[in-house]
C-alpha cells in the first residue's frame, strides 16, 4: 500500500476537469451586513419580574426625571428595584447606593400595584427616607 499522494496530481486534477472555484467572500459580507442590520433594528424590551397594575388618576404631572430609581411593589408585597426582585436588606442597600451616586440626590419612582397593601408602600418610603432620598413619586396610569 502506498499512502503517499502525488501533489502534482491533486493540483492538476481541478484544472484538467474544468472545475470552478467559488469565492465565498461576497456571501460572507452579505451575511454580516444582514446580521448587523437586524441587530440594529431590533427593539429590545425591558421585561420586569412581575406585572404591576397601576391605579388610574384623573390629574397627573408627568415625571420628567429620567435617571430615577424605579421600585415596583407587587400585589403580594414583593419588591423589585430596576428589574430585580430584592428583599428588604438589599432594597435598603440599593437605595442608599443610588443616593450616594447621584449629585443632587436620587429620585425614587414607586409603581405600586393597585391591590398592594398601603403598609408596604409606606415601608418602602421609610427605607428611602432613611437613606436620605427626599424626592419620591408614586406613578399611576393616565
Amino acid at each position: 500500500m502506498n499512502f503517499r499522494g502525488d501533489a502534482r496530481g491533486l493540483r492538476g486534477r481541478g484544472r484538467a476537469t474544468g472545475g470552478a472555484i467559488v469565492d465565498l467572500t461576497p456571501l460572507i459580507d452579505v451575511t454580516f451586513q444582514l446580521l448587523i442590520f437586524f441587530l440594529l433594528t431590533a427593539s429590545f424590551r425591558n421585561e420586569s419580574a412581575f406585572k404591576v397594575q397601576l391605579p388610574k388618576a384623573k390629574a397627573q404631572d408627568p415625571s420628567t426625571e429620567q435617571s430615577a430609581v424605579v421600585v415596583r411593589i407587587a400585589e403580594d408585597g414583593r419588591v423589585e428595584v430596576d428589574g430585580k426582585i430584592v428583599d428588604d436588606n438589599e432594597l435598603e442597600m440599593r437605595l442608599c447606593a443610588a443616593q450616594k451616586e447621584g449629585e443632587g440626590g436620587a429620585t425614587l419612582n414607586i409603581k405600586a400595584d393597585r391591590e398592594s397593601r398601603h403598609e408596604r408602600l409606606v415601608q418602602v418610603m421609610d427605607v428611602a427616607r432613611s437613606c436620605g432620598i427626599r424626592k419620591m413619586g408614586i406613578l399611576s396610569k393616565n
